[in-house]
């Protein structure tokens, strides 16, 4: 064999254990990584650093030893997380051990590096966004997670419509994947010397994806026919000082006498609620026959519960409009739930529709869990659902008003601040183009926003600008069957089924070779 063969030989998958050429520039590689990871997570998002991240950490994996690229990995993980939480609900030392979640973003380097022994090309190229996607998505199917969806790669990539109506196919999590593939394609060409001649075998299939996502979201939004009908909308959250002062007063679960109920509801919660009932007037003599409050819009004593309804059902009835009432009822009680946050429909014949209690929990708020079902109302305007804030970082939640055939998904909505508003802004519209709908997010402390099927802001308030906490826009009245609302996270489904069979096809593997290993001794 001449030695312009043994240069032309096609290299070998490298051991995890041992340093790849190029180790030298390993760091520089992982600083790159890791100066880009943060802009990737829940806030201050820069689309494009999601790409490169992955890239330039992925080379730093390949370029050094298991023992070494993986910790290190994990830390970067660690720091990019704790500093995309900043100005969250979170507070020391919550944020720290809320943090350590991102220490998993070193499975998938992992799992890479250990494919590199028993697969090259293609198949390995599967290996880093598959295992990066099934754990991404597995956290999500408990209802009681911390942060839902949050932090899912696809999110990054909202602002580019184009780009996200893949979301009506394959979901957040399909599009996660193909930028997670991205990564480990670059890394093949990378490998060789970027001779896409050497590579075509990788290239190819990449090139034919991320070509058909492209093509498919600009001919969608090119040919999307404008709504045949619509409905004006209004979305109201509580008026800003009389809601820091109700949230100053300390008003809280527990026992009370009727003396002390009437004044602080007399005090911190009538003045609010009359408020809100003087805008619902407002925006229906506006021409609204939806009128929505956000997520906690009304603090209501549980014993309090049954006037409170009495009134909003006057005011429906006489406006002739549907109102959806984001409510908060105190439960006298400090021992289990400590409230009942839940939506309430009422109709324009002054009947309630819908009394639905948020199904998810953040930490700290002690509502009382709802069924999880979200419930389905007909009207002149469409098909009408609704799911409260948290409810909504769940794809597979919402899923069901896609499965319905749901034309106007309410979202009423209590954020933090501008940070968390954020974040929750992108997974609103990332639920509007999965299903199909328009969506209406009244939302206290962050961005009211109405969204149509196809991810298009229509309006948006936020809470802290301006002095009117009340948004008016006009959304249509009918939505888009999409393929994700019958698939749903088929995407997701199928990274886990790799990483399982994968798994287990190493397992055996390594237990044959063990096994081997005795005959020959024996």
């Amino acid at each position: 064999m001449s030695a312009t063969d043994v240069i032309r030989a096609p290299a070998q998958p490298a051991d995890p254990q041992t340093p790849a050429r190029g180790q030298r520039w390993s760091w520089p590689w992982l600083l790159l990584g890791a100066l880009l990871l943060p802009f990737t997570i829940f806030q201050t998002v820069i689309p494009v650093a999601a790409w490169l991240a992955p890239i330039f950490l992925l080379r730093f994996a390949r370029t050094q030893r298991a023992r070494v690229a993986i910790p290190v990995i994990a830390l970067v993980g660690y720091a990019a997380t704790l500093i995309s939480l900043r100005g969250f609900f979170l507070r020391p030392p919550e944020v720290f051990l809320f943090a350590l979640g991102g220490t998993l973003i070193a499975l998938p380097y992992a799992a890479d590096m250990m494919a590199a022994r028993r697969s090259r090309g293609l198949a390995r190229t599967m290996v880093f966004p598959a295992v990066d996607t099934a754990y991404a998505f597995l956290v999500t199917l408990d209802q009681g997670s911390v942060f839902g969806s949050w932090g899912a790669t696809g999110y990054t990539q909202v602002t580019n419509l184009a780009l996200s109506q893949s979301l009506s196919v394959v979901g957040v999590w399909g599009l996660g994947f193909v930028i997670m593939w991205t990564a480990a394609v670059v890394n093949e060409l990378w490998e060789r010397r970027f001779d896409l001649r050497a590579a075509r075998a990788v290239v190819g299939p990449f090139a034919v994806v991320l070509l058909a996502v492209s093509v498919f979201g600009g001919a969608r939004l090119a040919f999307s026919a404008p709504p045949d009908s619509s409905v004006q909308v209004a979305a109201l959250a509580p008026d800003r000082a009389l809601n820091a002062a109700r949230d100053a007063s300390g008003v809280g679960p527990g026992p009370r006498t009727a003396t002390q109920r009437a004044r602080a509801t007399a005090e911190h919660l009538s003045p609010v609620i009359d408020d809100l009932f003087a805008r619902t007037r407002a925006a229906a003599g506006s021409g609204a026959k939806i009128v929505a409050w956000s997520e906690a819009a009304g603090y209501v004593f549980k014993e309090d519960e049954q006037a409170f309804l009495d009134r909003a059902s006057a005011v429906a009835r006489e406006e002739r409009i549907y109102l959806e009432l984001g409510t908060v009822f105190i439960l006298p009680t400090t021992d289990g739930p400590t409230n009942e946050n839940r939506s309430i429909l009422i109709g324009p014949d002054g009947d309630v529709l819908w009394d639905y209690d948020k199904s998810t929990t953040v930490p700290g708020d002690g509502n009382a869990l709802g069924s999880g079902v979200l419930p389905i109302v007909d009207t002149p305007y469409g098909r009408l659902s609704v799911a409260i804030c948290f409810d909504a970082d769940f794809p597979w939640l919402v899923r069901q008003a896609g499965r319905a055939d749901v034309d106007i998904l309410m979202v009423p909505s209590s954020d933090i601040g501008p940070t968390e508003a954020a974040v929750h802004d992108d997974m609103a519209v990332a639920r509007a183009i999965e299903n199909g709908v328009s969506i209406l997010r009244p939302t206290r402390l962050g961005t009211s926003m109405a969204v149509d099927p196809l991810g298009r802001t229509l309006a948006s308030a936020d809470y802290f600008v301006g002095d009117d906490q009340t948004m008016l826009a006009t959304i249509p009245t009918e939505g888009r069957r999409t393929p994700y609302a019958l698939l749903g996270d088929g995407a997701a489904w199928a990274s886990v089924l790799a990483v399982v069979i994968g798994g287990g096809m190493l397992g055996l593997s390594a237990q044959r070779r063990r096994a081997r290993r005795r005959m020959a001794r024996g």
